[in-house]
């Protein structure tokens, strides 16, 4: 009998260590909103929502942006604060204008592990400053992409820099599940809520062109990634963004 307990004990914790291994998977799936790490919208909607990193080149913003109003669509684009230039404020302020968002790719390209949390945090911070005196309005930023996605620290640990995004005021890491620059295999893996990450160059930009009238063809709608998650577009006017470390000293 002793044993008999003893099997059905082993039993359920195989079961129960199965539980948590399969959550486990599910959580790496980054789904929705559900998790800090996102990597799509809903499978349940049509919408789906195309974003540009960098733009080192900011030709290929303007271009998207012209993609934008042509189609009938919106985007997103993630740029990096230092290719914030004050004589690029007009291509910002009509990307703004047709409707598309401006988000955080942080304030260089330097992959997290080679910083530290303060580092982060500052960077952070600095965008949001930079976007600000370059619009010559406060543009709050709802959404951060970790250069390379990734988000750990130099000993492959994540909470320490999840809690310092969180600390800043994201909720979120905007990851994505398509990042073909083909349209054909894009269209492949293109599913209801998809995020598809670009960048700002001709590769990718020749690619958009063929792509979007694809994706409006197979009945998926572009929309920012705000409007992805039910968000209304962030409103802007107010006192220009200051980076302050001290009020963030004592959390």
């Amino acid at each position: 009998m002793v044993r008999k307990y003893i099997f059905v004990f082993l039993a359920v914790a195989v079961f129960m260590l199965a539980g948590s291994a399969n959550g486990e998977a599910a959580g790496d799936q980054e789904t929705g909103l559900e998790y800090f790490k996102v990597r799509h919208g809903s499978r349940e909607s049509s919408r789906i929502a195309i974003t540009m990193d960098d733009a080192n080149e900011r030709e290929w913003v303007w271009k998207a942006v012209e993609l934008c109003r042509q189609y009938g669509i919106t985007m997103t684009f993630f740029p990096n604060g230092f290719n914030l230039k004050d004589e690029d404020r007009e291509g910002w302020l009509d990307a703004i204008d047709a409707g598309c968002e401006i988000a955080s790719h942080g304030n260089d390209h330097k992959n997290m592990k080679e910083q530290s949390t303060w580092a982060v945090l500052y960077k952070l911070g600095l965008f949001q400053q930079k976007l600000d005196r370059m619009l010559q309005v406060h543009y709050p930023v709802r959404w951060f992409r970790p250069p390379f996605g990734a988000i750990a620290d130099a000993s492959g640990n994540e909470s320490s820099h999840t809690r310092t995004i969180k600390l800043y005021g994201y909720e979120h890491a905007l990851l994505w599940d398509v990042s073909e620059t083909t349209a054909g295999k894009a269209m492949e893996k293109v599913q209801n809520g998809s995020i598809l990450l670009y960048h700002a160059r001709k590769k990718d930009y020749e690619c958009l062109a063929e792509l979007i009238p694809m994706l409006l063809e197979a009945g998926y709608e572009p929309v920012t990634v705000s409007a992805l998650f039910g968000y209304e577009p962030p409103e802007i006017g107010g006192e220009l963004y200051t980076f302050d470390k001290n009020l963030y000293l004592e959390k």
